[in-house]
């Protein structure tokens, strides 16, 4: 059934057919449940950034999302949700901007050691994750990793790529992939927590996942060297 609406200064035009919509989105709708999603935890971080994690309200974020407090609590149900995505989320982009520095013909062992690298020297510092770990209970970026549920399926995808590696990258025999699994996922917990020395600088954290993580796990690790600058 078509209609006609009054044209008014407070209603605006009326859309014809064919004309393109505006930029105006009703509060909670306008998109689809992950398309608001993202512009709901782009909000978040805007805002966590600025006022930090207490004072970003779920109200606010929804407001400066251009949604209603409703449609906040469908995609979040608590601030706890919201701050899982938000981990969630940065631990999958890290995969991901790993992926793209990589070279196209990158073995499974250079990416599990630039896959280190980059979280020891870049996620611990990410600004997002810095501001939410200071209302976790332990008040470390590596807590907030840790219990991120995505961790475990990355680290799996990584284990799984290179059982099936036939080159220099093969894993150990006897060595359950589940175990090769959780020996990465504790590396890079420990690397997070910062008390391997120096491991924040790009060059220290290469030569330790080289000379110590490597010969775990690899039928064929690189030949040991010196690790920490003298």
């Amino acid at each position: 059934m078509q209609g006609t609406r009054a044209a008014s200064g407070a209603l605006g035009p009326v859309d014809k057919p064919g004309r393109p919509r505006g930029r105006g989105r009703p509060a909670g709708g306008g998109n689809n449940a992950e398309a608001a999603r993202t512009v709901l935890m782009d909000a978040a971080e805007k805002s966590i950034l600025v006022r930090g994690f207490q004072a970003s309200t779920m109200e606010l974020i929804a407001q400066e999302a251009g949604y209603s407090r409703a449609a906040m609590y469908r995609h979040f149900p608590n601030r706890r949700a919201l701050l899982e995505s938000l981990v969630r989320r940065k631990t999958l982009r890290c995969q991901q901007e790993i992926a793209l520095r990589l070279p196209e013909n990158a073995g499974t062992a250079t990416i599990l050691v630039e896959s280190l690298v980059i979280v020891a020297t870049e996620l611990i510092h990410d600004p997002v994750l810095k501001t939410l770990s200071q209302h976790s209970d332990e008040g470390t970026v590596a807590h907030l990793v840790a219990n991120d549920p995505a961790l475990p399926h990355l680290v799996e995808q990584l284990v799984e790529m290179m059982a099936v590696d036939d080159s220099d990258s093969r894993l150990r025999t006897g060595v359950p992939l589940r175990d090769i699994g959780r020996f990465i996922t504790s590396t890079a917990i420990t690397m997070l927590l910062g008390v391997v020395p120096d491991i924040d600088k790009v060059d220290t954290a290469r030569r330790y996942v080289e000379t110590f993580v490597l010969p775990a796990i690899l039928e064929h690790p690189p030949a040991p060297g010196p690790v920490f600058d003298t």
